[in-house]
């Protein structure tokens, strides 16, 4: 037991509840589509990976390149707000240096009206969200956020049954 111990010391409980406010802040700010709040979440220099809808690999560096990605996204919340919410859960949290790392579940639920893509209608998203937080000026930021998305699938369906419709390293499926 001595050993599970030491490992939660070497993280404050100060930066614990910073690091989980810091969560929360991330989601609502993405949730509500306030980019200032949501980039305040990163470092100026923060790396935010995220798959794309065609199934390449998002990668977007810097609050400019993040601002690119995201503001698409934004520009649609209209026709996704209708309960558009990200939760996150079993946070394990790791330091590495100075740096402390993120790991949780994640998951999204959103209801698209009108949505261009498979599935139309309410969708719930699960993945895993793994970031690298570092403390700058006065709290901790994101400094690369890598998310994994491995579920896509509508209400009543499962995602065995549509996952072969999906290729690999699109979202929905687990590679």
């Amino acid at each position: 037991m001595k050993h599970m111990t030491e490992n939660f010391d070497d993280i404050s409980v100060r930066d614990r509840l910073m690091i989980a406010d810091r969560l929360a802040r991330y989601s609502w700010a993405l949730d509500s589509a306030d980019m200032p709040a949501y980039l305040d979440c990163f470092t100026s220099d923060g790396v935010l990976r995220h798959p794309l809808r065609d199934g390449g690999a998002g990668i977007f560096s810097g609050h400019e390149g993040i601002t690119r990605f995201i503001s698409e996204n934004f520009r649609q919340r209209d026709l996704q707000a209708y309960g558009h919410q990200h939760q996150f859960n079993a946070l394990r949290l790791t330091r590495k240096s100075t740096q402390i790392q993120v790991d949780a579940y994640c998951m999204i639920y959103r209801h698209e009206f009108h949505r261009r893509y498979w599935p139309s209608g309410p969708s719930w998203r699960m993945g895993t969200w793994h970031a690298l937080c570092r403390y700058v000026d006065d709290g901790w930021r994101i400094a690369d956020l890598d998310i994994r998305m491995w579920t896509d699938t509508a209400f009543g369906t499962t995602g065995t049954r549509l996952a072969p419709q999906r290729q690999p390293g699109m979202p929905g499926t687990r590679e």
